[in-house]
């Protein structure tokens, strides 16, 4: 009579393999990662404003954004509850474990399961590359993102014709313009509390 060999035990400690979906964002290519602006006046006096590409919460247009979906490895461990053997499965035995259910919980098979935390891990970190490579919306949004490192502020203008970015532009257009024409310092700052109280 022939025996059939699982890979492990009722009560072994193993490392589940799998992916999971994450948000990441490219460097700003308008600050270059400073999050900030300067302004330097004809007097010579020098601004700071906030970067209007990377430290608002909300933009309008999604074609300037810098986030982007992909997937990240991620490794769970497990305790072996119960055993399933399938010789027909191509994915293997499969598994339920203590942590998520035993009889009703989640399913684990044995091609995604290892021994140590570092398997698992390196697998897994070949799996979320994978995804991204294989899944049609991860790879579109990447290569649609991945294209504005390569242009800045005035060409992103160009290409998004929106109200709230040109809105936003002309705010930064009149701030400069009230600096270009202020007479002295107290002029200035008024400027600047003005710009600021319009952001």
């Amino acid at each position: 009579m022939a025996s059939i060999q699982t890979k492990f035990a009722i009560g072994d400690v193993v490392y589940h393999a799998s992916t999971c979906p994450t948000t990441k964002q490219h460097p700003c290519p308008d600050c270059k990662g400073e999050r900030k602006w300067k302004a330097v006046s004809p007097a010579g006096a020098e601004y700071e404003f906030a970067c209007p590409r990377c430290s608002t919460t909300f933009q309008s247009n999604s074609d300037l954004s810098l986030r982007y979906q992909a997937f990240a490895p991620a490794v769970a461990k497990l305790t072996i509850g119960s055993i399933r053997v399938d010789t027909a499965d191509e994915r293997g035995h499969s598994y339920m474990c203590v942590e998520t259910g035993v009889g009703s919980g989640s399913i684990y098979y044995e091609k995604d399961m290892f021994s140590t935390h570092e398997e698992a891990m390196t697998v897994a970190s070949l799996k979320a590359a994978e995804h991204d490579k294989g899944i049609e919306w991860v790879a579109k949004l990447y290569d649609k993102t991945l294209s504005l490192s390569d242009y800045e502020m005035n060409s992103a203008e160009r290409e998004a014709n929106k109200a709230a970015h040109y809105e936003a532009m002309t705010k930064i257009r009149h701030f400069f313009d009230d600096l270009e024409w202020s007479d002295d310092v107290g002029s200035m700052r008024d400027a600047v509390a003005k710009f600021q109280e319009a952001a």
